[in-house]
């Protein structure tokens, strides 16, 4: 590792050559996620070589500093490194968006409350969408994921409203779908997931735009469920929501883009099936919801 008697912003210096445009890639996704294992990694950046290259240029950045990882415990086998920024990659990452550390919300801490957080599993797991759409908009042509707001992000702009996990904008064959993601571990009440339908109302009412929001569930019968209850929920009435529900095994076999997601109301165990296409025709352009900066 670098030497820590080194100025940091001389660390840094030092650093600028050696640190490549998907180094900086990385470096972001890591912040934007919080945490993503080497297999993530290797999905999201080093899709043509091999895991061993992964883990040589990770441990590289680790050298650097500019990352660390940790192994949460595994009940059978061992858990892949799940790598986080470090506090140096932290003051990288405030160098290269021209903010600062107390902006990114850096603490000293912040891998410990990672590796320890009970909500990890969550956070791997809406890791795992993002690899899934990723992948999606890589294999279909034309298609681009031209966005995607973490649940930091989607905090900042929408926080007032309601905390989505994640913001997306899917663009296939001249259509464009803005959508928010709700990813379910199933540990939460499906009263309370359902209530939160309410904030997704209020935003749209004071937008004057849809909200499209994207649940993705972990089990079939947790999707029917929650179909059940959306669709008896007071948003089910105004045309302004759109709620849709998929599963995690869906997203991860056929591909987000697919015809997997299912709409309150056509439910019944052969309920029409609808790919990210469909749902955008559902809800033209100008109904549909979009980030703050547009």
């Amino acid at each position: 590792m670098l030497s820590t008697e080194m100025d940091p912003t001389d660390t840094l210096l030092s650093l600028v050559p050696k640190v490549t445009p998907r180094d900086r890639q990385i470096l972001s996704d890591l912040y934007d996620h919080q945490v993503l294992t080497t297999h993530h990694l290797h999905q999201l950046h080093f899709a043509e070589r091999s895991v061993r290259m992964v883990r040589l240029r990770m441990q590289q950045l680790r050298t650097y500093g500019l990352v660390s990882s940790f192994r949460p415990y595994a009940h059978a086998g061992t858990s892949p490194n799940h790598w986080v920024v470090d506090q140096l990659g932290l003051q990288w990452l405030a160098a290269q968006r021209n903010t600062t550390l107390t902006e990114l919300d850096s603490r000293a801490d912040h891998r410990m409350r990672i590796a320890l957080h009970h909500q990890l599993g969550h956070v791997l797991g809406l890791a795992d969408t993002f690899v899934a759409f990723t992948l999606a908009a890589r294999r279909t042509r034309p298609a681009s994921l031209e966005r995607w707001y973490s649940e930091r992000e989607s905090a900042r702009r929408w926080g007032r409203h309601i905390r989505p996990d994640a913001y997306l904008q899917w663009d296939q064959d001249e259509t464009e779908l803005h959508a928010f993601v709700e990813y379910d571990t199933g540990t939460e009440p499906l009263t309370k997931v359902v209530r939160k339908m309410k904030g997704y109302t209020n935003l749209a009412t004071e937008s004057a735009l849809a909200s499209i929001v994207l649940f993705a569930v972990h089990s079939d019968q947790r999707a029917e469920h929650l179909l059940d209850k959306l669709a008896t929920a007071p948003s089910a009435q105004l045309r302004i929501v759109g709620a849709y529900v998929s599963t995690h095994e869906r997203l991860n076999k056929h591909g987000p883009e697919r015809a997997v997601w299912r709409a309150p109301g056509d439910h019944g165990g052969h309920g029409q099936r609808l790919s990210l296409v469909d749902i955008a025709l559902r809800h033209p352009r100008k109904e549909q919801g979009r980030d703050d900066s547009e």
